[in-house]
Formats: structure tokens, sequence, C-alpha cells
């Protein structure tokens, strides 16, 4: 639509301008930002290693609650502030996928906050039917779903981890309304693979990005196969200036 586009970059802005079908010129200025979803993944990947490590049921005393809660809540807020920059970034499914499990990891602080007060203590114990929770779970399932979709032009990494928790979050959903403690558990593990898929995706990219070339593979698919080899280019090919990540 617009044409040539010509950019300047250095390490804080890029001026781009643009030259539109009737000779009106226009200046956007951009500013490099870091790669938002390094620290977004990380935290998922903590918050979902916690919540996947209790769903399948390998620790877990009357005190859990208590003890979790500050610390996924604070990951949850990362999230949402990394969709955010992602928002920033132009990355589409970075935004929509922390700021949803975003959301619903401070949502998830906030009920075992409850339950750790008492108020929620007729829930706790396994076998009770928690269909409201459940709600919860088929909720974020449903747009990890979409996410697994869209990650097929993003990296088969992403695909992987999206859709692992996508499979997770669902049978979770199935246990709370089924009260199926053998589903919880599968889904426990399930959305704790995840959060390993997602640990390694967030260290690959933090390594490319400090040194400036791949160091772990990324699977990158679609638009990004393209650049899995190059270097990086600094300013003008880094996040806030060009579309992505």
């Amino acid at each position: 639509m617009a044409t040539p586009y010509n950019a300047s970059s250095s390490s804080t802005t890029t001026t781009s301008t643009v030259v539109g079908q009737q000779g009106i010129n226009t200046t956007i200025f951009v500013t490099p930002i870091a790669a938002p979803s390094i620290l977004g993944l990380y935290a998922f990947a903590g918050a979902a290693a916690i919540v996947g490590s209790r769903g399948a049921h390998w620790y877990g005393i009357s005190q859990s609650p208590l003890i979790f809660w500050p610390f996924i809540l604070t990951l949850g807020i990362v999230q949402v502030l990394t969709a955010l920059w992602a928002f920033r970034a132009r990355d589409n499914l970075a935004t929509v996928f922390h700021g949803v499990w975003g959301a619903f990891f401070i949502a998830y602080a906030c009920l075992n906050l409850f339950f750790a007060q008492g108020t929620l203590a007729f829930l706790a114990t396994d076998g009770n039917r928690f269909s409201e929770f459940g709600m919860y779970w088929i909720t974020v399932a449903a747009i990890t779903w979409v996410c697994v979709a869209a990650s097929f032009a993003e990296s088969l990494i992403w695909v992987l981890f999206t859709a692992c928790m996508a499979v997770g979050a669902t049978m979770t959903a199935c246990a709370y309304f089924t009260t199926s403690v053998g589903i919880l558990k599968a889904g426990g593990y399930l959305i704790f693979i995840s959060a390993a898929i997602a640990f390694y995706q967030a260290t690959a990219w933090l390594l490319e990005y400090q040194y400036g070339r791949p160091i772990l593979p990324s699977l990158r698919l679609g638009r990004h196969r393209l650049t899995e080899t190059a270097l990086l280019n600094r300013g003008f090919g880094e996040p806030g200036v060009k579309k992505g990540q």
C-alpha cells in the first residue's frame, strides 16, 4: 500500500519514512524493545510447573495454597505485563497467550488464597466436584486451542507447548466436572511438560538474542523459517520495530 519504505535505525529509535500513493510523506518513530516472550515464557513455565505438578499429585499438604499463592500471583502479573509489551511488538499470538494465562494464574493464586484462609476449605479434598473451577479451565483451554492453530505460523516449539497446555487444560477441566483424580493427574503431567517446553523456548530465544545467532534450534515455521539461520539485525530487526518477536 505504501511504497517505497525506507528506514534508518539506531540503538534507541528507528525512523521510518513512508511515501503514500498520493506522495504524502509520513514519518513514524518506533523503538526497539527486548523480546517480551522471553520473560513471559519463563514466568509461564514457573507457574505452569507448580500448577501441573500439584495437579499430578507429586506433592501437597494443607498449607500448600498458602505457600504457593504469592509466587503464582507474581508470575501471573509478569505474564500480563508481557502481554502488554507483546502488544507493543505487534505479536498477536504472544499477546493472547500471555494475557489469558497471566489472568488465569492471577485468579488461580487468589483462589489458593481463599483456600488458605479456609473460605473454600470444603472443596480442598479430592473427590469433590468443583464445576465452577472447571469453567476456568474450559475457558483457557478453548483459547489455548486457538493458539495452537496460530502457532503453526511461529515455530514447532510453540506448537508443542501450546498443544500440551491445551490438552492438559482440557483434561483438568474434565476432571473437575467428573471428580476423576486419574484425569486430573494426567492433565497435570501434560501441563508440566508444557512448562518444560516453554522453558526451552525461552532459553533458545535468550541465547539467540544475546549471541546474535541461534544456539538452540527453535524449529521456526511459516514466515519465520527463512530467518532461522540468519544473524539478528540490531535495531531494525528487533521487537518494537519489526512485526513480532
